[in-house]
């Protein structure tokens, strides 16, 4: 297991932290988006964290038919 937490390397730019006016660019853009595109966010949420080694490489994509 630590062999795996070791093989992960992070690929963070520095000084490219997203701040507060990110935070609320991605809130108001989720609050406009119907149901289907808020799927499509999580989704690619989801492909990103995967790609980026946030979590497990064999962790499924889930397309759901609800967004809570």
């Amino acid at each position: 297991m630590t062999d795996d937490a070791t093989a992960l390397k992070s690929k963070r730019v520095p000084g490219r932290k997203p701040g507060p006016a990110q935070r609320d660019e991605l809130l108001r853009i989720w609050g406009h988006v119907d149901d289907d595109g808020r799927k499509l966010m999580l989704f690619f949420a989801r492909t990103l964290a995967r790609d980026q080694g946030l979590v497990p490489s064999d962790t499924p994509l889930l397309m759901t038919d609800r967004v809570f």
